[in-house]
């Protein structure tokens, strides 16, 4: 393998890619949106309930135990004005006690309309557990909490930091179609013939693809790190954005070598950013998705991403996605590398 021709055709392969003003737009965009995006979401959770409380009689029991429990209490003035922060969702939900409130064994727990009927049990169950305890009469209830999994309470993961993950296998598989067309146009066009009647040799020019596709993808995505997120556990994401990033070659090479046009590649792309996307909404909102997710190889990058940014998680926890890329990469590659030895015959 001629590492000149190599360098040659990389800088060949580069001023084509970036003299197509559409890929080099959504290139720059990219970038670009993704660290706005990042930015203007929030930074922290709020995770401390807030009820609130109107009463017609004195309290005093029910606002120390609330407090104790790191609950927001917020006091109403009236019933009116109770309501009007449970409508504008200002308070989880309100507790109303009525002047005969002690005398009829009543409380009022007003809750918006358009609660879970879960939350609407639970929010009922905590207005009764207030009567109680303001009233001396204690549920005689003992329980035990067992957390399956990775216990979140006090440290909930706020939307921007689980977006960095996301927004950086964003930027990775958004490139590879300006990679895919790149092979697609030297295929339609003949190019490639041409090359091959030069002393370069097949495996040269894809390896500058591959060179190529590293450069738009891995580049792109360790900037966005960077700036978002600094570099903490920089090699582990590192490793992490490089298998990432040879998935997504492998990808951008199995696209090229069977589509015809632009359009043709825009239509794979899509289909394919649609499905390697689903992993990404358990991210967002975990537990959305069952474990099927885990047959989608992009679930493995997310995932370990995931784990290292916003759980410190070392690469021995993620050996399996590791693993798992490792695999699919290869295959890919061979795969996509037969049809294009087979279309260069």
């Amino acid at each position: 393998m001629n590492f000149k021709n190599i360098f040659i055709l990389t800088k060949k392969d580069l001023t084509l890619f970036f003299r197509n003003k559409f890929f080099s737009f959504i290139t720059i965009l990219g970038i670009v949106a993704y660290i706005i995006i990042y930015f203007t979401m929030p930074k922290t959770t709020e995770d401390k309930m807030k009820i609130g409380i109107y009463s017609e009689i004195p309290l005093t029991k029910i606002y120390y135990f609330l407090e104790s429990h790191d609950v927001i209490i917020y006091k109403a003035n009236s019933l009116e004005d109770l309501k009007d922060k449970v409508s504008k969702k200002d308070i989880s939900f309100g507790v109303y006690f009525p002047k005969d409130s002690r005398e009829k064994n009543i409380v009022k727990i007003i809750i918006p309309s358009d609660t879970e009927e879960e939350m609407k049990d639970a929010y009922e169950y905590i207005g009764k557990e207030l009567f109680h305890t303001e009233f001396g009469y204690p549920l005689n209830i003992e329980s035990e909490n067992e957390i399956i999994g990775v216990d979140l309470e006090g440290k909930q993961i706020p939307i921007g930091k689980r977006l960095i993950p996301i927004l950086a296998f964003f930027l990775i598989i958004t490139e590879t179609l300006g990679l895919s067309n790149l092979i697609s146009e030297e295929l339609e066009n003949k190019t490639i013939f041409a090359l091959l009647s030069t002393p370069v040799t097949v495996g040269e020019i894809f390896f500058s693809k591959g060179v190529l596709g590293l450069i738009t993808t891995l580049l792109p995505s360790i900037l966005f790190i960077i700036v978002t997120y600094g570099f903490k556990n920089f090699p582990s994401i590192l490793l992490l954005l490089l298998l990432g990033s040879l998935f997504a070659i492998s990808i951008g090479f199995l696209v090229g070598s069977v589509a015809k046009d632009l359009m043709s590649i825009i239509g794979y792309g899509m289909v394919i950013f649609i499905i390697f996307l689903i992993p990404s909404f358990n991210i967002l909102a975990p537990g959305t998705l069952s474990n099927w997710i885990k047959i989608i190889p992009s679930f493995y990058i997310v995932d370990g991403l995931h784990k290292i940014i916003n759980f410190n998680s070392s690469l021995n926890s993620i050996t399996f996605n590791i693993l798992i890329l490792i695999i699919t990469s290869l295959t890919l590659f061979l795969f996509s590398s037969f049809i294009l030895k087979r279309r260069t015959v």
